[in-house]
Protein backbone atom coordinates (compact mmCIF):
# COMPACT_ATOMS: atom_id res chain seq x y z
CA UNK A 1 0.00 0.00 0.00
CA UNK A 2 2.83 2.30 0.87
CA UNK A 3 4.08 1.73 -2.14
CA UNK A 4 1.13 2.66 -4.18
CA UNK A 5 0.70 5.20 -2.11
CA UNK A 6 3.66 6.96 -3.35
CA UNK A 7 3.22 6.18 -7.16
CA UNK A 8 0.30 7.87 -7.02
CA UNK A 9 1.65 10.77 -5.17
CA UNK A 10 4.64 11.34 -7.99
CA UNK A 11 1.79 10.83 -10.33
CA UNK A 12 -0.34 13.80 -9.59
CA UNK A 13 3.03 15.97 -9.16
CA UNK A 14 3.95 15.19 -12.83
CA UNK A 15 0.55 15.71 -13.67
CA UNK A 16 0.66 19.19 -12.12
CA UNK A 17 4.00 20.17 -13.08
CA UNK A 18 3.46 19.36 -16.83
CA UNK A 19 1.46 22.60 -16.65
CA UNK A 20 4.14 25.12 -14.96
CA UNK A 21 6.94 26.30 -17.32
CA UNK A 22 8.89 27.10 -13.79
CA UNK A 23 8.16 25.16 -10.49
CA UNK A 24 8.75 27.89 -8.47
CA UNK A 25 5.91 30.24 -9.58
CA UNK A 26 3.00 29.73 -11.05
CA UNK A 27 1.79 31.22 -13.87
CA UNK A 28 -1.39 33.44 -14.22
CA UNK A 29 -4.39 32.96 -16.04
CA UNK A 30 -2.89 34.36 -19.76
CA UNK A 31 0.07 34.90 -19.15
CA UNK A 32 2.69 34.14 -21.66
CA UNK A 33 5.38 31.06 -20.76
CA UNK A 34 8.27 30.93 -22.70
CA UNK A 35 10.79 27.95 -22.02
CA UNK A 36 14.26 27.36 -23.92
CA UNK A 37 13.71 25.35 -27.21
CA UNK A 38 13.54 21.47 -26.47
CA UNK A 39 14.05 22.27 -22.73
CA UNK A 40 11.89 18.33 -22.50
CA UNK A 41 13.17 16.65 -25.74
CA UNK A 42 16.14 15.50 -23.91
CA UNK A 43 14.08 13.75 -21.29
CA UNK A 44 11.52 12.32 -23.16
CA UNK A 45 13.58 10.66 -25.98
CA UNK A 46 15.38 7.40 -26.58
CA UNK A 47 18.96 6.84 -27.15
CA UNK A 48 19.52 7.97 -31.24
CA UNK A 49 20.96 4.25 -31.29
CA UNK A 50 18.04 2.68 -30.40
CA UNK A 51 15.95 5.24 -33.34
CA UNK A 52 17.98 3.29 -36.30
CA UNK A 53 16.15 0.90 -37.80
CA UNK A 54 16.39 -0.86 -41.46
CA UNK A 55 13.97 -0.42 -43.91
CA UNK A 56 12.63 -3.30 -46.06
CA UNK A 57 14.98 -1.59 -48.79
CA UNK A 58 17.89 -2.66 -46.73
CA UNK A 59 18.93 1.18 -45.86
CA UNK A 60 19.03 2.71 -42.48
CA UNK A 61 16.01 4.84 -41.28
CA UNK A 62 14.86 6.13 -38.46
CA UNK A 63 12.33 4.36 -35.89
CA UNK A 64 8.98 6.95 -35.62
CA UNK A 65 5.44 6.97 -34.74
CA UNK A 66 3.17 6.99 -38.16
CA UNK A 67 2.36 10.54 -36.97
CA UNK A 68 5.35 12.06 -36.54
CA UNK A 69 6.28 9.92 -39.73
CA UNK A 70 3.93 11.79 -41.65
CA UNK A 71 4.09 14.99 -40.26
CA UNK A 72 8.31 15.19 -40.85
CA UNK A 73 7.17 14.21 -44.52
CA UNK A 74 8.74 11.15 -44.48
CA UNK A 75 8.28 7.67 -46.25
CA UNK A 76 7.21 4.84 -44.72
CA UNK A 77 9.15 1.60 -45.02
CA UNK A 78 8.78 -1.01 -43.05
CA UNK A 79 8.12 -1.58 -38.75
CA UNK A 80 10.18 -1.52 -35.48
CA UNK A 81 9.61 -1.45 -32.25
CA UNK A 82 6.47 -2.44 -30.57
CA UNK A 83 4.18 0.36 -32.60
CA UNK A 84 6.90 2.45 -35.07
CA UNK A 85 7.72 2.51 -38.43
CA UNK A 86 10.98 2.95 -40.33
CA UNK A 87 10.89 6.06 -41.72
CA UNK A 88 12.58 7.79 -44.67
CA UNK A 89 12.94 11.39 -44.31
CA UNK A 90 14.63 13.10 -46.68
CA UNK A 91 15.59 16.72 -46.51
CA UNK A 92 15.80 18.64 -50.36
CA UNK A 93 18.00 20.92 -51.50
CA UNK A 94 17.91 24.22 -50.15
CA UNK A 95 15.63 23.47 -47.02
CA UNK A 96 16.82 23.77 -43.55
CA UNK A 97 15.73 21.47 -41.07
CA UNK A 98 15.60 21.43 -36.84
CA UNK A 99 14.91 17.43 -37.12
CA UNK A 100 17.50 15.33 -34.77
CA UNK A 101 17.91 12.75 -36.91
CA UNK A 102 17.66 13.30 -41.14
CA UNK A 103 18.40 11.77 -43.95
CA UNK A 104 19.71 13.32 -47.03
CA UNK A 105 20.06 12.17 -50.44
CA UNK A 106 21.00 13.16 -53.88
CA UNK A 107 18.70 13.98 -56.32
CA UNK A 108 17.42 11.55 -59.07
CA UNK A 109 18.69 13.78 -61.68
CA UNK A 110 21.38 16.44 -61.14
CA UNK A 111 19.71 19.77 -62.72
CA UNK A 112 22.03 21.84 -60.64
CA UNK A 113 25.78 22.90 -59.50
CA UNK A 114 24.81 23.38 -55.98
CA UNK A 115 23.07 21.24 -53.54
CA UNK A 116 23.03 23.18 -50.08
CA UNK A 117 21.38 21.63 -46.57
CA UNK A 118 21.00 23.43 -43.60
CA UNK A 119 20.85 21.94 -40.25
CA UNK A 120 19.74 24.31 -37.33
CA UNK A 121 20.13 23.50 -33.39
CA UNK A 122 17.28 20.70 -32.13
CA UNK A 123 17.41 22.12 -28.88
CA UNK A 124 19.73 24.34 -26.67
CA UNK A 125 21.82 20.94 -25.58
CA UNK A 126 22.91 20.33 -29.10
CA UNK A 127 26.95 19.61 -28.63
CA UNK A 128 27.87 17.75 -31.90
CA UNK A 129 26.54 16.71 -34.99
CA UNK A 130 27.93 13.31 -36.70
CA UNK A 131 27.54 12.77 -40.65
CA UNK A 132 27.54 9.17 -42.00
CA UNK A 133 28.16 9.00 -44.76
CA UNK A 134 25.88 5.53 -46.14
CA UNK A 135 26.60 6.33 -49.68
CA UNK A 136 29.42 8.71 -51.02
CA UNK A 137 30.51 9.00 -54.56
CA UNK A 138 31.72 11.42 -56.19
CA UNK A 139 34.09 12.11 -59.22
CA UNK A 140 37.75 12.16 -58.25
CA UNK A 141 40.23 14.69 -58.09
CA UNK A 142 42.17 15.65 -60.89
CA UNK A 143 45.93 16.41 -60.51
CA UNK A 144 46.82 19.70 -62.28
CA UNK A 145 50.36 20.99 -62.07
CA UNK A 146 50.97 18.83 -58.33
CA UNK A 147 47.72 20.22 -57.02
CA UNK A 148 44.96 17.89 -56.63
CA UNK A 149 41.86 19.54 -57.24
CA UNK A 150 37.90 18.50 -56.13
CA UNK A 151 36.09 19.86 -59.31
CA UNK A 152 32.89 18.04 -57.67
CA UNK A 153 33.16 17.82 -53.71
CA UNK A 154 30.89 18.07 -50.67
CA UNK A 155 32.09 20.37 -47.89
CA UNK A 156 31.12 21.23 -44.60
CA UNK A 157 32.92 22.27 -41.24
CA UNK A 158 36.14 23.23 -43.39
CA UNK A 159 36.36 19.92 -44.86
CA UNK A 160 36.60 19.22 -48.47
CA UNK A 161 35.60 15.54 -49.70
CA UNK A 162 35.51 13.67 -53.01
CA UNK A 163 35.91 10.67 -54.81
CA UNK A 164 34.71 7.71 -52.86
CA UNK A 165 33.35 7.61 -48.95
CA UNK A 166 30.56 5.63 -48.84
CA UNK A 167 30.67 3.90 -45.04
CA UNK A 168 32.66 7.14 -43.82
CA UNK A 169 31.45 9.70 -40.97
CA UNK A 170 32.46 13.04 -39.69
CA UNK A 171 32.12 14.51 -36.49
CA UNK A 172 31.67 18.40 -36.90
CA UNK A 173 31.21 21.29 -33.68
CA UNK A 174 27.40 22.06 -33.47
CA UNK A 175 27.33 23.71 -29.98
CA UNK A 176 24.67 26.25 -29.29
CA UNK A 177 26.27 27.13 -26.08
CA UNK A 178 29.23 28.24 -27.96
CA UNK A 179 27.09 30.03 -30.53
CA UNK A 180 27.06 27.50 -32.99
CA UNK A 181 23.37 26.98 -33.99
CA UNK A 182 23.75 26.03 -37.35
CA UNK A 183 25.65 23.65 -39.81
CA UNK A 184 25.44 23.99 -43.55
CA UNK A 185 26.24 21.18 -45.73
CA UNK A 186 27.03 21.82 -49.19
CA UNK A 187 27.88 19.45 -52.46
CA UNK A 188 29.17 21.09 -55.73
CA UNK A 189 28.70 19.36 -58.78
CA UNK A 190 30.16 21.47 -61.84
CA UNK A 191 30.40 18.49 -63.75
CA UNK A 192 26.79 16.58 -63.10
CA UNK A 193 28.87 13.43 -63.14
CA UNK A 194 26.59 11.04 -63.77
CA UNK A 195 27.47 8.45 -61.40
CA UNK A 196 27.15 11.31 -58.57
CA UNK A 197 25.86 9.82 -55.77
CA UNK A 198 24.91 10.63 -51.83
CA UNK A 199 22.94 9.56 -49.06
CA UNK A 200 24.15 10.84 -45.82
CA UNK A 201 22.63 10.30 -42.12
CA UNK A 202 22.93 13.68 -40.09
CA UNK A 203 22.56 13.31 -36.60
CA UNK A 204 22.39 15.88 -33.74
CA UNK A 205 24.20 15.09 -30.41
CA UNK A 206 22.88 16.50 -27.47
CA UNK A 207 24.76 16.62 -24.01
CA UNK A 208 23.45 16.36 -20.41
CA UNK A 209 21.06 19.24 -19.70
CA UNK A 210 22.56 22.26 -18.13
CA UNK A 211 21.32 22.91 -14.58
CA UNK A 212 19.17 25.91 -13.95
CA UNK A 213 18.84 28.12 -10.63
CA UNK A 214 14.93 27.22 -9.66
CA UNK A 215 13.87 30.75 -8.23
CA UNK A 216 12.50 30.58 -4.63
CA UNK A 217 9.20 31.56 -4.06
CA UNK A 218 7.00 31.35 -0.94
CA UNK A 219 3.87 30.48 -2.85
CA UNK A 220 5.48 27.42 -4.49
CA UNK A 221 4.66 24.03 -2.63
CA UNK A 222 7.90 22.79 -4.03
CA UNK A 223 9.95 26.09 -2.21
CA UNK A 224 11.58 24.51 0.53
CA UNK A 225 12.57 20.91 -1.51
CA UNK A 226 16.10 20.37 -2.88
CA UNK A 227 14.53 17.11 -4.37
CA UNK A 228 12.36 19.11 -7.18
CA UNK A 229 10.32 17.27 -10.01
CA UNK A 230 13.02 19.49 -12.16
CA UNK A 231 16.09 17.56 -10.22
CA UNK A 232 14.64 14.51 -11.03
CA UNK A 233 14.04 15.51 -14.66
CA UNK A 234 17.57 16.29 -15.35
CA UNK A 235 18.85 13.35 -13.33
CA UNK A 236 16.61 11.46 -16.01
CA UNK A 237 17.44 13.27 -19.18
CA UNK A 238 21.11 11.99 -18.70
CA UNK A 239 20.32 8.83 -19.39
CA UNK A 240 18.68 9.91 -22.68
CA UNK A 241 21.79 12.11 -24.05
CA UNK A 242 23.74 10.83 -26.98
CA UNK A 243 26.67 9.13 -25.20
CA UNK A 244 27.21 6.72 -27.15
CA UNK A 245 27.94 8.71 -29.50
CA UNK A 246 29.27 11.84 -28.36
CA UNK A 247 32.76 11.94 -29.14
CA UNK A 248 36.19 13.52 -27.14
CA UNK A 249 36.34 17.42 -28.28
CA UNK A 250 38.42 17.96 -31.10
CA UNK A 251 37.78 14.34 -33.20
CA UNK A 252 36.36 14.44 -36.23
CA UNK A 253 35.87 10.88 -36.33
CA UNK A 254 35.14 8.65 -33.39
CA UNK A 255 34.82 4.84 -33.11
CA UNK A 256 33.20 3.02 -30.27
CA UNK A 257 33.83 -0.62 -30.67
CA UNK A 258 36.28 -2.92 -29.42
CA UNK A 259 37.82 -3.74 -32.92
CA UNK A 260 37.33 -2.04 -36.43
CA UNK A 261 38.67 -0.54 -39.23
CA UNK A 262 39.51 3.13 -40.32
CA UNK A 263 41.05 4.17 -43.71
CA UNK A 264 41.86 7.54 -44.97
CA UNK A 265 39.48 9.43 -46.85
CA UNK A 266 38.64 8.36 -50.44
CA UNK A 267 40.75 5.13 -49.67
CA UNK A 268 40.13 2.35 -52.49
CA UNK A 269 42.33 -0.62 -52.29
CA UNK A 270 42.32 -1.69 -55.82
CA UNK A 271 42.06 1.78 -57.70
CA UNK A 272 45.10 3.47 -56.05
CA UNK A 273 42.94 6.76 -55.55
CA UNK A 274 44.28 9.12 -53.34
CA UNK A 275 43.87 11.10 -50.37
CA UNK A 276 42.38 14.43 -49.93
CA UNK A 277 44.58 17.44 -50.41
CA UNK A 278 44.86 19.91 -47.00
CA UNK A 279 43.45 18.10 -44.53
CA UNK A 280 43.97 18.17 -40.61
CA UNK A 281 41.86 16.10 -38.62
CA UNK A 282 41.81 13.64 -35.71
CA UNK A 283 40.31 9.97 -35.28
CA UNK A 284 39.38 8.90 -31.95
CA UNK A 285 39.05 5.30 -30.61
CA UNK A 286 37.04 5.02 -27.56
CA UNK A 287 39.14 3.79 -24.35
CA UNK A 288 37.83 0.68 -21.81
CA UNK A 289 39.15 -0.26 -18.67
CA UNK A 290 39.67 -3.66 -19.08
CA UNK A 291 42.18 -2.44 -21.92
CA UNK A 292 46.00 -0.64 -21.30
CA UNK A 293 46.87 -0.96 -25.18
CA UNK A 294 45.51 -0.64 -28.48
CA UNK A 295 47.13 -2.52 -31.69
CA UNK A 296 46.93 -0.98 -35.34
CA UNK A 297 47.52 -3.75 -37.98
CA UNK A 298 47.96 -1.79 -41.47
CA UNK A 299 47.03 -3.85 -44.40
CA UNK A 300 47.84 -0.34 -46.48
CA UNK A 301 50.04 2.59 -45.67
CA UNK A 302 51.63 4.82 -48.59
CA UNK A 303 51.89 8.58 -47.86
CA UNK A 304 54.21 10.94 -48.87
CA UNK A 305 58.09 12.41 -47.39
CA UNK A 306 60.42 14.96 -47.35
CA UNK A 307 63.01 12.34 -47.01
CA UNK A 308 62.87 9.71 -50.46
CA UNK A 309 65.42 7.81 -48.97
CA UNK A 310 65.36 7.63 -45.24
CA UNK A 311 62.92 5.26 -42.93
CA UNK A 312 59.22 7.03 -42.77
CA UNK A 313 59.28 7.85 -39.72
CA UNK A 314 59.47 11.30 -37.77
CA UNK A 315 61.64 13.97 -39.05
CA UNK A 316 61.78 12.13 -42.62
CA UNK A 317 57.87 12.95 -42.29
CA UNK A 318 57.96 16.34 -41.20
CA UNK A 319 60.91 19.57 -40.86
CA UNK A 320 60.94 20.42 -37.45
CA UNK A 321 60.61 23.82 -38.57
CA UNK A 322 58.04 24.95 -41.00
CA UNK A 323 59.09 26.09 -44.18
CA UNK A 324 56.49 27.11 -46.74
CA UNK A 325 55.86 24.43 -49.48
CA UNK A 326 57.78 21.88 -48.37
CA UNK A 327 55.71 18.60 -48.27
CA UNK A 328 54.06 17.41 -45.04
CA UNK A 329 51.72 14.51 -45.33
CA UNK A 330 51.92 12.17 -42.37
CA UNK A 331 49.92 10.03 -39.70
CA UNK A 332 50.84 10.92 -36.15
CA UNK A 333 49.85 8.11 -33.56
CA UNK A 334 51.01 9.70 -30.01
CA UNK A 335 52.69 6.83 -27.01
CA UNK A 336 53.20 4.50 -30.55
CA UNK A 337 55.66 1.39 -30.41
CA UNK A 338 56.81 -0.12 -33.58
CA UNK A 339 56.08 -4.24 -33.23
CA UNK A 340 58.93 -5.18 -35.38
CA UNK A 341 61.35 -3.09 -32.65
CA UNK A 342 59.42 -2.14 -29.52
CA UNK A 343 62.95 -0.10 -28.53
CA UNK A 344 61.79 2.27 -31.56
CA UNK A 345 59.20 4.87 -30.80
CA UNK A 346 58.51 7.28 -33.40
CA UNK A 347 55.26 9.46 -33.18
CA UNK A 348 54.89 10.23 -37.54
CA UNK A 349 54.47 7.62 -40.18
CA UNK A 350 54.84 8.45 -43.51
CA UNK A 351 56.32 6.84 -46.87
CA UNK A 352 55.22 3.44 -48.17
CA UNK A 353 54.94 1.02 -44.48
CA UNK A 354 53.10 -2.08 -45.48
CA UNK A 355 52.21 -4.73 -42.93
CA UNK A 356 52.90 -1.73 -40.42
CA UNK A 357 52.16 -2.94 -36.95
CA UNK A 358 52.10 -0.13 -34.30
CA UNK A 359 51.41 -0.37 -30.34
CA UNK A 360 50.11 2.41 -28.35
CA UNK A 361 49.26 3.86 -25.13
CA UNK A 362 45.65 5.94 -24.02
CA UNK A 363 44.59 7.88 -24.95
CA UNK A 364 43.31 6.25 -28.17
CA UNK A 365 44.42 9.44 -31.01
CA UNK A 366 45.22 9.68 -34.60
CA UNK A 367 45.81 12.71 -36.57
CA UNK A 368 46.02 12.72 -40.36
CA UNK A 369 47.91 15.69 -42.30
CA UNK A 370 47.91 16.60 -45.77
CA UNK A 371 49.32 19.41 -47.84
CA UNK A 372 47.81 20.67 -51.24
CA UNK A 373 51.01 19.28 -53.08
CA UNK A 374 51.33 16.16 -54.73
CA UNK A 375 54.44 15.19 -55.99
CA UNK A 376 53.77 11.32 -56.91
CA UNK A 377 49.90 9.93 -57.56
CA UNK A 378 50.90 6.37 -57.12
CA UNK A 379 52.46 6.70 -53.46
CA UNK A 380 49.76 9.17 -51.98
CA UNK A 381 47.22 6.45 -51.64
CA UNK A 382 46.79 6.77 -48.07
CA UNK A 383 46.07 3.93 -45.39
CA UNK A 384 43.67 1.60 -44.53
CA UNK A 385 44.18 -0.44 -41.17
CA UNK A 386 42.27 -3.05 -38.25
CA UNK A 387 42.35 -1.63 -34.74
CA UNK A 388 41.96 -4.22 -31.15
CA UNK A 389 42.13 -3.12 -27.61
CA UNK A 390 44.20 -5.19 -26.03
CA UNK A 391 45.50 -5.87 -22.14
CA UNK A 392 49.43 -6.18 -23.18
CA UNK A 393 51.74 -6.34 -26.21
CA UNK A 394 51.82 -10.04 -25.73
Amino acid sequence: MLVISLLLVWSLAVAHAETLTDFSISPTPNATVTEPPGMWRQAKRRSTLEDTCITTSGITGTCLSRFKCMRQSGTVNGYCGTYGVCCETNMQSGSSTRQKRIIIKSPAALTSDLSTYTIEAFSVNVQQLRIDFEQFELNQPVLTDAMLECRDYFEAGGFRLCGVNSGQHLYLPFNVAAGIDQVTLTFTVPTRWTGSIWRLIVTQLEGPTASTKRRSSATSSYAGSTNTLQDLRNIFASHHADYELLAPAGCHQYYTELTGTIRSFNYQAMLGSNYMPDLSYNICIKSVASASMIEYAFSKFSMSMQIGDAEGYDESCRATVHTTGRQEDYLMIPQGILAKNIAYQPTYYCGTNDNLLVYASPPYLMHFSSDDLTLDESIETGFSLTYRLRTSIL
